[in-house]
Parts: C-alpha cells; sequence; structure tokens
C-alpha cells in the first residue's frame, strides 16, 4: 500500500496507510526507530532530523519492476503464445496454454494486486486481451495471440504500462511481443 497523504502517521499499529510498521511489511508491534536504515528510506531522509508525519505522506515502501519480454511459441498443432500480469507479483509467459513465471514485478509480491496495467498494442491483433484502458492487476489480466493457419507466423507488439491503482502516475513502462508460429 501507501502512507496516507494526510492525517496521522505512527511507527506501529495495525491500521492500512497510517502504520510505517505495515508499510515496511513488519508485523503491527515490530520493534522500529526513527533511525532505522529502512525508516530513513522509506521517509527520504538519509541523516539529520525526519519531520513526523510530513516526510512519510504518500510514501511507498513497495516497488514495481518490469523488464521487456518475447514469447514465442511455434508448433505444428495451433499456436498460443500470451502474457499475463499476476497479482502474485509475478509477470508469466503462456506458451500452448502452459504458464511460466518471467520475473517478480512487485516488491514486496504482496502489493500485486494494489496495481492497475495498460496495454496499448503497437501492432498485430490479440485473440484475447484489453487493450487501451486501465485494469486491475487483481484479476490477473492475460493477453494471447493464437494462430492455426498451417505455413503462417502471427505477430503482436504491445507497450505495458503500471501504476498503483487510483493513480495517474505511470511507474514503469516495458514492451511485449508474441509470435505465434504454425509449422
Amino acid at each position: 500500500m501507501t502512507l496516507n497523504a494526510s492525517g496521522p502517521i505512527s511507527l506501529g499499529g495495525s491500521t492500512a496507510g497510517q502504520s510505517i510498521n505495515l508499510e515496511l511489511g513488519q508485523s503491527a508491534t515490530a520493534q522500529v526507530s526513527m533511525n532505522d536504515t529502512n525508516v530513513r528510506t522509506l521517509a527520504g531522509v538519509a541523516s539529520g532530523a525526519i519531520v513526523m508525519p510530513t516526510n512519510f505522506y504518500g510514501k511507498s515502501a513497495a516497488s514495481v519492476n518490469f523488464s521487456d519480454h518475447s514469447v514465442y511459441s511455434g508448433t505444428s498443432s495451433p499456436a498460443t503464445a500470451g502474457y499475463r500480469v499476476n497479482s502474485d507479483g509475478f509477470d508469466y509467459e503462456n506458451i500452448q496454454g502452459v504458464y511460466t513465471a518471467l520475473t517478480q514485478w512487485a516488491t514486496p509480491t504482496s502489493v500485486g494486486g494494489n496495481y492497475e496495467v495498460f496495454a496499448t498494442l503497437n501492432s498485430g491483433t490479440l485473440t484475447t486481451g484489453t487493450t487501451g484502458s486501465w485494469i486491475a492487476t487483481s484479476t490477473n489480466p492475460t493477453w494471447t495471440r493464437s494462430n492455426g493457419v498451417v505455413g503462417t507466423t502471427q505477430l503482436v507488439n504491445m507497450t505495458m504500462q503500471v501504476r498503483a491503482t487510483g493513480t495517474a502516475t505511470v511507474l514503469d513502462t516495458w514492451t511485449i511481443d508474441l509470435e505465434a508460429e504454425r509449422f
């Protein structure tokens, strides 16, 4: 989650958006100090005085990091290549209906359902998947390209973006290529 942009903030406690401990992935009652490295990092204050609660407003310990990927499926039967952003904090490739994890995109992974993704189709045609609107990662959005025509290859190129749910700030941008070839 993200700490509140105004109002109370505390080191401990069990209220999401107010508890620094919870934001850092610690228990509500964990021992914590303003001088702890992870607390200073969250506040954005490397040394000197930390102003409570001001330095913590709107801060998040979570981070996202996606990578460009190409997914290829080549087979003598109908071919399917796909990509999925999962709420478990990992993204997956789909080759012939088998999903394999690519990378951990959310740190910590427990925040993976707190984001939205936006797919822009640059070229090709998708078989399934939504483009042109923000989609919650909690729904495990998926995009696929299938090809049943012998001797052909179907290509898709997409630009992907991610943001925290309900915000306007894009946190990362990456590209996905899907290639389905039927021999």
